[in-house]
């Protein structure tokens, strides 16, 4: 038994050295930057940059990290992001740029900027100060403890600043749309607090914490100058647990609310109308509609409805046709009887796939407006802002690549994709067709300037507008093709393709940010508090005045790549904290340590706890070692000397198991998994040992049109089966769960069942399935335990609690029983289990974490016994019973 103990520990130290990949790496004086062999050139990109940046923000942020910055570049993205992580702490970049230029249009480097503000949260949140200066000795991430304390603005806030102001043009604080994120709510007199804006609750703005943050540092640096964000940051560190008003008023004599209350009065304000909207305000997102042979349609997303098609009639009243996950409006564009609509999609079984960067794809679909069946057109392609012309005859969209987009077109017949326009780091975004697909109207990007270009068929591309550090966005043809419109800076105008004159056509205090012209009446979308809407008016004479652009910015240029040497790199183990950790044996508390480490990668961690038992002179260690592919998972575990109350003996745990899929698949609609689970598991003391070996088949479906209000989830259906056979017996034990969720009505309401079965020839196997944690009343060989719930969300909330916020409650009615069959005969359990299980969401504002504490009551019926319990994410961390 000594020498299994001993094989299974070099297992777990060794494995770490084995699981070699195509990752490589290459080292800068102040980062250390990873990636795939492919990616080598944005590796030796961003390398060229990494050095400067550093030392600006190390100086801004009054810190400086002592090792190598981790950055972790990945490519085969469909969508933009970026990562600060901890544990341990790393910066990931996605190559990929936003297509929605969230970061402002001036923004002439994605990858830089994106780099600016991951950096800034590394070098931010890696100080050590306060508490964590003293503690260093538990590892390099008991940095981190500060941030469970920190608002999300103050988190978020520094590093918007950030990618604003060490850039020469560009970031958010550069951007009208997100200025008028805030102006709308100051102008409907519905402004979030401080305190709210310490974390995203459910509602719009949804990303309130960059919002709040930016509005804050960008004032406490223009009024206190550069040194003050650190100066706070440094005393608030020292006695986390206050807040940030302490160390705001000794630096600034004000308190942090009083400081949100002076930057917002300096900002610009808005007048607001919510006259001539098509439907009535929602608390959500409606998008420019189209006219089709099925009417007025257009997409709609919000938290109590999802994110689904809608048909407005002439009322205002509304109709909700079809229900599609949809990443906004720029993902759908309609023809007369037809639309096309890209569906975002993660491939998480990707050998290339991280567990913070899983290798994803937009595909397009062809929707028919008469059937409402969507029929797919590509597969595995990046492509987004699809466009269709009215008579359904053409199809082009924008497609990843790298950190730029080219122009494409999709044959829907031949369904081959053809470059109709590509530019060494220029973006070609949000294509728009007219009536008969002959010609395309899109917007270039390039350093930061906005062009606009008409490609028509056999003819070269003709620039209509721009260069121009003007934001320009969103062209469309006119309905009789004779002019397009677009928008400039938020205010709507129309080139005329007949004389090249540009008119004002319409202006909104707030904005416009997508138009379409039928016959007189004007469509746009503008924003409100609540989110995007649209509006409809009667388009007077266009503007006859002279219409001006800003002159195009000067390009930064790309700095001229130096060759970095690059070597191998192996994601093996990284020591992160380790802490004291008494644990409780036989209601006493016996010495321990709970250890944590991972991989930069996240591909292998090690976490588990040592101990010593005083009362029976024994070591006790709980290990659990894991390594995650993209195809598979494998885990391992070793428990030794765990004691067992009920029996006043010692037992001992090591088991394996390893995980992968033999299907994946991924719809608009739903994504769906097969697993294959093959376990081994042995469990000795001083009698002997037992050898458990099982194989377990899982599979899973889940919707994928989830609503914000959906609080226990989409509808979803899972089943999953195996044997497992113990060496005692030699005696095969087959098994089998499902469990079903469906949506009651159109409700978020939930109807929950689960069915659970177990057999042998022999064996007693009551203790398997019991009726939440009551003592079964019968015995058999055969056990099946059905379950019924309904779940109903009780409401969305925006509540701030210390350190976050609770964004939604929920109540489950949970009903239980269970059958055996013995000889033969089945048997009731002779009761039945009622449970009623209250659960909140909150989330802490510095790190969004999420997380769900919940009481639940239990009641017996017949026995007469109860049971209460409180625990959290579904684990019970405190239970109470009545006995017999």
């Amino acid at each position: 038994m000594v020498r299994m103990k001993v094989l299974l520990f070099a297992l777990l130290l060794a494995t770490s050295s084995l699981f070699a990949s195509s990752y490589q790496q290459i080292t800068t004086e102040h980062t250390q930057i990873i990636f795939e062999a492919y990616d080598y050139l944005y590796a030796q990109e961003v390398a060229a940059f990494a050095d400067e940046v550093f030392e600006e923000l190390t100086g801004f942020l009054a810190h400086t990290p002592n090792d190598p910055v981790p950055v972790v570049i990945t490519s085969k993205t469909a969508w933009a992001n970026g990562y600060y992580i901890n544990f341990p702490s790393a910066v990931y970049l996605y190559v990929t740029s936003p297509d929605d230029r969230f970061i402002g249009s001036r923004t002439q480097y994605w990858l830089r900027s994106l780099f600016i503000h991951e950096l800034t949260h590394y070098i931010h949140l890696t100080s050590a100060v306060g508490p964590a200066k003293f503690l260093r000795f538990l590892g390099p991430e008991i940095t981190a403890m500060s941030t469970a304390f920190m608002p999300g603005w103050w988190i978020e806030g520094v590093t918007t600043y950030a990618e604003t102001a060490f850039v020469s043009s560009g970031g958010r604080g550069d951007s009208l749309p997100f200025a008028r994120i805030y102006q709308t709510s100051l102008a409907q007199d519905s402004m979030w607090s401080l305190t709210q804006g310490a974390y995203n609750g459910p509602f719009n703005p949804s990303d309130r914490i960059y919002v709040t943050g930016y509005v804050m540092i960008d004032y406490l640096s223009r009024h206190y100058g550069l040194s003050a964000f650190a100066e706070i940051n440094r005393r608030f560190a020292a006695l986390p647990f206050f807040g940030l008003t302490p160390a705001f008023k000794k630096v600034t004599g004000h308190s942090a609310k009083e400081i949100f209350s002076f930057a917002l009065q300096e900002r610009e304000k808005v007048s607001l109308s919510l006259d001539g909207l098509i439907a009535k305000p929602i608390q959500g997102d409606r998008f420019l509609p189209a006219s089709t042979s099925i009417g007025l349609i257009g997409f709609v997303q919000s938290p109590d409805e999802g994110r689904a098609v809608y048909r407005y009639t002439e009322d205002g009243s509304t109709e909700k046709l079809l229900e599609l996950s949809l990443d906004g409006g720029s993902a759908l564009s309609f023809a007369q009887d037809s639309a096309v609509f890209s569906s975002l999609w993660a491939d998480a079984t990707h050998p290339s796939s991280l567990s913070l960067a899983s290798v994803s794809y937009s595909d397009l679909y062809l929707l028919d407006l008469a059937s409402l069946k969507a029929r797919r057109l590509t597969h595995e392609q990046r492509l987004v802002q699809p466009a269709i012309s009215r008579d359904g005859s053409r199809i082009v969209a924008s497609s990843v690549n790298g950190s730029f987009y080219d122009l494409v077109e999709l044959d829907d017949d031949t369904l081959e994709i053809t470059t109709l326009a590509s530019q060494e780091r220029v973006s070609f975004l949000q294509p728009a067709l007219n009536h008969d697909g002959s010609a395309v109207v899109y917007v270039a990007m390039e350093q930061g300037n906005s062009s606009l270009y008409l490609l028509e068929e056999g003819k070269k591309p003709l620039l209509l507008v721009g260069p121009t550090a003007d934001e320009l966005r969103s062209p469309r043809f006119t309905d009789n093709d004779s002019s397009v419109l677009f928008i400039k800076e938020l205010q709507l105008y129309q080139y005329r393709l007949d004389t090249g004159e540009i008119h004002l056509v319409h202006t909104d205090p707030v904005g416009i940010y997508n138009a379409s012209l039928v016959g007189h009446e004007l469509f746009y979308e503008t924003y409100t508090a609540q989110g995007f809407a649209v509006k409809k008016v009667e388009l007077k004479n266009p503007s006859i005045e002279q219409v001006t652009f800003r002159a195009p910015l000067a390009g930064e240029g790309v700095v001229a790549s130096v060759t970095y040497p690059k070597a191998a790199y192996y994601d093996s183990l990284q020591f992160n904290i380790a802490l004291p950790f008494p644990f409780v044996e036989a209601n006493q508390f016996q010495p321990g340590v709970w250890f944590h480490t991972t991989s930069l990668l996240r591909k292998q961690s090690l976490i588990g706890s040592v101990g010593w038992s005083i009362r029976g002179a024994k070591p006790v260690t709980d290990l659990t070692y894991t390594y995650t592919a993209g195809s598979y998972a494998v885990a391992l575990g070793l428990e030794l000397n765990t004691y067992l109350s009920a029996y006043g003996s010692y037992v001992s745990y090591a088991y394996s198991a390893l995980q992968f899929p033999l299907i994946s698949h991924t719809t608009y609609y739903s994504f769906e998994v097969l697993n294959l689970q093959p376990q081994l598991s042995l469990a000795w003391n001083e009698s002997g040992f037992v050898a458990t070996g099982a194989l377990l088949l899982g599979y899973g479906k889940q919707t994928r049109n989830e609503r914000t209000a959906d609080f226990f989830g989409p509808p979803s259906f899972s089943v999953s089966g195996g044997v497992m056979v113990q060496s005692n017996t030699l005696e095969p034990v087959p098994f089998l769960s499902t469990d079903t969720q469906v949506r009651l009505f159109d409700s978020s309401a939930m109807l929950h069942f689960g069915l659970d079965v177990i057999g042998t020839t022999s064996l007693n196997v009551s203790g398997n399935f019991t009726l939440f944690s009551f003592t079964p009343m019968q015995d058999g060989n055969v056990k099946l335990r059905l379950s019924t719930s309904f779940r109903f969300p009780l409401g969305l909330l925006d509540i701030p609690i210390p350190y976050g916020g609770l964004t939604g409650v929920g109540l489950e009615l949970i009903a239980q029983s269970a059958w055996y069959l013995n000889a033969e005969a089945l048997v009731w359990e002779g009761a039945t289990a009622l449970a009623a299980r209250l659960t909140s969401n909150a989330i802490l504002g510095g790190s969004s974490v999420a997380f769900r504490p919940f009481a639940q009551f239990a009641y017996l019926l017949g026995p007469g016994l109860w049971q209460f319990s409180l625990g959290l994410d579904g684990q019970t961390l405190f239970e109470s019973f009545s006995f017999r």
